[in-house]
């Protein structure tokens, strides 16, 4: 009896022993699958991408054409002056030659301008209109377009610019500037309170101030059209931009 205990453990042993190369070698198989199925994913990946050659100093067209023939695109994003290279050739390119991208993809590209021949016009005190046209004239265009309020510059002309005038240092063709808004009046918000809402609506209308919201309320001994609440409070500064609320007794 003590003999087939000794021979049943062994071959319990033997099956376990047996069930764990087995679990094993099922593991070596899976991983091996995967590894084959990323490797061949990244050689599919791999196999849409091709190699970007280097279109510097070449015109746009030329670089158009080029980039075409190996399922590539261009995408001018940008101008600029340079001396060493001539108008409308590239002068920067992204991704640099040598690199990799998906084919259909776009190669963004800056071209230049050429030599920069004028500086920068001086188009503070001029009106927009006018201001435009003198940028034109010098090869220059506007870039960003801000406004200010400010007393003693009519509306629609140049505050301030940037670069500013008869610079020469300066590669990009854009002028920002500062345009003034006119001069606003500024008045003291009145005190309406009790009053009747077709008399101010009238006087707000009167000074070109705008009426915001009117919100109506119920309210015991009290006859309906008089204003109860008001904002902007008395005394506050206004300009001919502030829009005034009103609650009215209904």
């Amino acid at each position: 009896m003590p003999r087939k205990k000794k021979n049943s453990r062994q071959g319990f042993h033997h099956r376990l022993l047996n069930v764990g190369k087995f679990m094993v070698l099922i593991g070596i198989i899976i991983a091996v699958g995967l590894f084959s199925a990323y490797v061949g994913m990244r050689i599919a990946v791999r196999g849409t991408e091709v190699e970007v050659p280097s279109i510097l100093g070449k015109s746009v067209g030329v670089a158009s054409e080029l980039l075409e023939t190996i399922h590539l695109r261009n995408e001018v994003i940008g101008e600029r002056f340079d001396p060493e290279f001539p108008k409308g050739t590239v002068i920067s390119q992204h991704p640099q030659p040598g690199g990799r991208m998906k084919a259909n993809g776009r190669v963004q590209l800056i071209v230049s301008l050429g030599e920069k021949t004028n500086p920068v016009p001086d188009l503070k005190g001029a009106s927009l209109r006018v201001a435009r046209l003198m940028a034109r004239q010098a090869g220059f265009e506007f870039g960003n377009i801000s406004e200010i309020s400010i007393a003693g510059v009519d509306k629609d002309h140049i505050v301030e610019q940037f670069p500013p005038p008869h610079s020469r240092d300066f590669l990009s063709p854009r002028i920002d500037i500062l345009v003034s808004r006119g001069n606003f009046s500024r008045y003291v918000m009145p005190d309406v309170m009790g009053r009747n809402l077709n008399q101010v609506t009238l006087f707000f209308e009167s000074n070109n101030f705008e009426l915001g919201n009117i919100r109506y309320v119920d309210l015991a001994n009290m006859s309906a059209g008089l204003v109860i609440k008001q904002f902007p409070e008395p005394g506050y500064v206004l300009t001919e931009e502030d829009s005034i609320n009103l609650e009215v007794s209904r």
